[in-house]
C-alpha cells in the first residue's frame, strides 16, 4: 500500500468523523423554554412586589430610596453590558432593565414623582378636559419616563447588546397603550391596584365594555409579539435567540395584559395579595 492510498483512507475516516453542522447547532442552541420562563416568573413576582408595598404607606420612603439606588446601579450594568454579547449578557440586561422600570412605576405609586395637583373633574367619561388634566396630573412621571427613554436610546444607537433598550421600551409602550385604553374605556380598569397616594388618579378611568383603541392596541402587540419570537427562532447567535425570548415574552404577557382588561372576569393573579393588603 503506497503512501497516497493511505493519505485518501484517512481523509475519508476524519470525514467519516466530522459532525454536521445541523447536529452542532442543535446541540448548542439554548432550550428556550428556560428564559421564557425566567421572563414570566420576573414579571409576575415583581409586579405582585410593587403592589403589595403600594399599600404599605409607612414603607415608602424606604421602597423608594431603594427602588432609586437599585436603578442606579441597574443603569450602569446597562451601560457595561452594551457592547458584550453573550447568553448572560442578555439576560442581565433585560432584569437590569425591568429593574429601572420598577422604579419607575414605584416613584409613580408612591406619589414621590408624580405632578401638580389639579382640580377635580365632574364629568363621566372621556373628554379632551380630562385628559390633559391626567397628563398634567402625571406631568413628573411622564417626563422622567422620556428622560429616560432618550438618554438609553442615545447611549444604545450603536451598542452591540441592545435587549436592556428593547425591554425598557417594551414596558414604556405597552404601560402608554393600557393606560389610554383605560382611559378610554375598558371592563377592568383596576382600580383595586390604585393606593390612596395617587387615588385621584381613578377618576381618569373609565369603565366600558369596549373602546375605539383597544383593536388598534392588540393588533399591533400581537404583531409585536409574534415578530419577537419569530426573531427568537430564526437567529443564529445563541445570546440573541435568548434576549428575543426573553422580550417576546414579556410582549405576549403584555398582549394578556390587554386582554384582561376588556374580558368580564372578577379576579386577577394578584387577588391573594389584595385580600391581604385591604
Amino acid at each position: 500500500m503506497n503512501i497516497a492510498e493511505l493519505e485518501r483512507r484517512a481523509r475519508s475516516e476524519s470525514s467519516s468523523l466530522t459532525v454536521e453542522p445541523s447536529f452542532v447547532n442543535e446541540v448548542k442552541s439554548p432550550q428556550l423554554w428556560i428564559p421564557a420562563l425566567y421572563s414570566i416568573v420576573l414579571w409576575w413576582l415583581s409586579t405582585g412586589i410593587i403592589i403589595y408595598f403600594n399599600f404599605q404607606p409607612q414603607f415608602y420612603g424606604v421602597v423608594f430610596w431603594t427602588a432609586l439606588i437599585v436603578a442606579l446601579m441597574s443603569g450602569f450594568l446597562l451601560f457595561r453590558l452594551k457592547d458584550v454579547g453573550s447568553v448572560q449578557s442578555a439576560y442581565w440586561s433585560f432584569t437590569a432593565a425591568s429593574l429601572v422600570w420598577a422604579f419607575v412605576e414605584v416613584s409613580f405609586y408612591t406619589g414621590y414623582i408624580v405632578g401638580p395637583q389639579v382640580r377635580p373633574i365632574f364629568s363621566v367619561g372621556p373628554s379632551w378636559i380630562s385628559f390633559f388634566k391626567a397628563v398634567h396630573r402625571s406631568a413628573y412621571h411622564e417626563g422622567l419616563v422620556l428622560g429616560i427613554v432618550l438618554v438609553m436610546g442615545i447611549v444604545f444607537w450603536r451598542a452591540k447588546n441592545k435587549f436592556g433598550f428593547y425591554t425598557f421600551l417594551l414596558f414604556w409602550l405597552m404601560h402608554q397603550s393600557a393606560k389610554l385604553n383605560i382611559f378610554l374605556g375598558v371592563m377592568n380598569t383596576g382600580r383595586e391596584f390604585i393606593p390612596d397616594s395617587v387615588s385621584d388618579m381613578t377618576t381618569y378611568m373609565t369603565i366600558a365594555h369596549i373602546n375605539w383603541l383597544f383593536p388598534i392596541s392588540i393588533t399591533l402587540c400581537t404583531i409585536l409579539s409574534y415578530r419577537l419570537i419569530q426573531l427568537a427562532f430564526s437567529e443564529k447567535e445563541i445570546w440573541k435567540k435568548v434576549g428575543y425570548i426573553l422580550t417576546g415574552m414579556m410582549a405576549v404577557l403584555a398582549w394578556l395584559e390587554h386582554w384582561l382588561l376588556v374580558l368580564p372576569l372578577n379576579q386577577s393573579l394578584w387577588d391573594i395579595m389584595i385580600k391581604r393588603m385591604h
